[in-house]
């Protein structure tokens, strides 16, 4: 059974995360209900390289599933799911991969961004993508508290309600803040992450830099292992998933 993958990006408003539930739309769902569409065969699992939740965006998820067909047409199967969900999800990439190729446990390592618009008046052209903050941050001193969490550590203290990973351990790659005009953009990459732990780097550096919190320091709050020590969970909406890296494949080969 020939196992594609592919590279999409989609709009996170529009669904209820990843995962399929009954009685809502997801992302999960509406993929394997286009699959079955198109190949007229049944589609399950379909996995992906990360479960993101309600609201949150992607510019380079990237899935795989298996098909009974000997010869898929890949470039098929791409632009009816771009068409059919034209405007909500998007096929970037499509290709056929070895057997043993799984999206999420093949991965080396991945990237997210989390957006924030800091200025006078809220987002109108860029509603729903960013978290709109009124009250002057400090990007500089953000972006100080933001190396902090580089390397391996426990990451207790921004981990999610309900994340069931085994160990609270990860490695931390990059981790930086960069200002775009009136955007503060908190860029991350790692092996892995906990459920809500970008969201909740992301409202930890807000809220250091609004003097919130009674630990000073990114560095403090992660060796206090301690969640009620880290600041707000950030709204899914300003995250977006930017790319996946995969063994064996160069910064040009990987998808990004």
């Amino acid at each position: 059974m020939p196992n594609v993958r592919l590279v999409i990006e989609y709009d996170g408003s529009h669904f209820h995360g990843w995962q399929m539930q009954p009685g809502v739309r997801t992302i999960e769902g509406e993929i394997e209900r286009v699959l079955e569409m198109v190949l007229r065969e049944k589609i399950h699992p379909v996995y992906a390289s990360g479960r993101t939740d309600a609201g949150v965006h992607a510019r380079g998820q990237v899935i795989n599933f298996f098909t009974s067909q000997e010869q898929p047409d890949v470039l098929r199967v791409a632009h009816s799911l771009s068409n059919i969900l034209r405007g909500q999800l998007s096929v970037l990439q499509a290709d056929i991969v070895p057997d043993d190729f799984n999206s999420r446990y093949s991965s080396v390592s991945k990237q997210y961004t989390y957006s924030i618009l800091n200025r006078l008046g809220p987002a109108v052209l860029d509603y729903g993508k960013v978290w709109y903050i009124g009250s002057k941050l400090d990007p500089q001193r953000m972006n100080e508290e933001a190396k902090a969490v580089i390397g391996e550590h426990d990451f207790t203290s921004f981990r999610g309600t309900g994340c069931n990973a085994k160990t609270p351990v990860k490695t931390i790659l990059e981790s930086e803040v960069l200002v775009d005009g009136p955007f503060i953009r908190y860029r991350v990459v790692g092996t892995g992450f906990l459920k809500h732990m970008v969201r909740n780097l992301a409202g930890t550096l807000v809220d250091l830099s609004r003097d919130f919190l009674s630990l000073k320091s990114m560095g403090a709050i992660l060796a206090a292992r301690d969640r009620k020590q880290a600041g707000v969970t950030a709204p899914a909406h300003g995250l977006c998933l930017d790319w996946v890296r995969y063994k064996d494949e160069s910064a040009a080969g990987a998808a990004r």
